[in-house]
């Protein structure tokens, strides 16, 4: 995890969506294994010309008092699972008026992970649930943002941690996620670079990306002995690539906001196609991230 406070929170943002379900279900066990606490936030978009403040007067706060509880038993009833599901855990719940990925953004300010349910879709011009406030979040956190698909096609709770390392210092922060995680749930860890295709010089290429995958990892291979790390060099798009090797994958991780990532690409641009295309838990890491404490 990746916060100087050790007692940040796993923030998870729920909704009435199987993706939230499945959200807060993948939230509920990184809290527990990374030894945090779990909260849950709820955003509330009021309609136009709707007073969210109490208002005894007002002729719609018996409406307005149905919308709020309505709320408060969504988190009710998730806490309740989420305890059920780990007995123990200590587990709080925020309501709170506002867009979702607004309200959520700011709740990430003092969380170590911000975890949010998505829905792949087929149409570009389509969105994710939670208003689509999971691409919204990518990159702006200021801690990493896991988005947790609905469906659990080609997550394999004991794959590898893959890592996508592009020889930056963006990438870095990444890296350090990955192996934290991989050491907390006693996985492997499997690191990945994707090359873009060009003519010429392909032994040379890959020795290349082989060696900054090597230095990416130096280091940490000391910190995590117990981690056993493979690494592979692929080439083509570095977002296709890495969504088909998270196939079997646990999770996903990559860097944010690293300028020249993956020979040349943004890697945020990356990090935004995987939001659409990654089969399983996609983690994002901005640049900014702190080590795990």
């Amino acid at each position: 995890m990746s916060s100087n406070d050790v007692r940040a929170p796993v923030v998870v943002g729920v909704s009435r969506s199987e993706a939230a379900q499945a959200a807060v279900d993948w939230a509920a066990d990184a809290a527990a294994r990374h030894g945090r606490p779990l909260c849950l936030v709820h955003g509330q978009e009021w309609p136009a010309g709707a007073a969210p403040k109490d208002r005894h007067d007002d002729p719609g706060q018996i409406w307005a008092s149905h919308f709020r509880a309505r709320g408060q038993s969504l988190l009710d009833d998730l806490r309740e699972a989420a305890a059920a599901r780990i007995p123990g855990l200590r587990i709080g719940t925020r309501l709170l008026d506002g867009r979702p990925a607004s309200v959520l953004r700011e709740a990430a300010e003092e969380a170590s992970l911000l975890v949010v349910g998505v829905h792949h879709v087929s149409g570009p011009g389509e969105v994710f649930t939670s208003g689509g406030a999971g691409p919204a979040l990518v990159g702006h956190p200021p801690c990493p943002v896991a988005l947790v698909p609905a469906a659990a096609s080609g997550f394999d709770p004991a794959g590898p941690v893959l890592v996508g390392v592009d020889g930056s210092a963006a990438s870095a922060p990444a890296v350090s996620y990955a192996f934290d995680e991989a050491a907390a749930w006693e996985a492997d860890l499997l690191a990945v670079q994707v090359r873009r295709p060009r003519y010429g010089d392909w032994p040379e290429d890959l020795e290349e990306s082989a060696l900054d995958i090597s230095e990416a990892l130096a280091g940490w291979r000391e910190k995590y002995p117990q981690v056993l790390v493979r690494q592979e060099v692929a080439v083509g798009s570095p977002a296709v690539k890495l969504a088909e090797a998270a196939a079997d994958a646990r999770c996903l991780v990559v860097g944010s906001r690293g300028v020249g990532g993956f020979r040349g690409m943004v890697l945020g641009s990356t990090s935004r196609s995987l939001s659409h295309m990654a089969p399983g838990p996609l983690v994002v890491v901005p640049r900014t991230a702190t080590g795990p404490q």
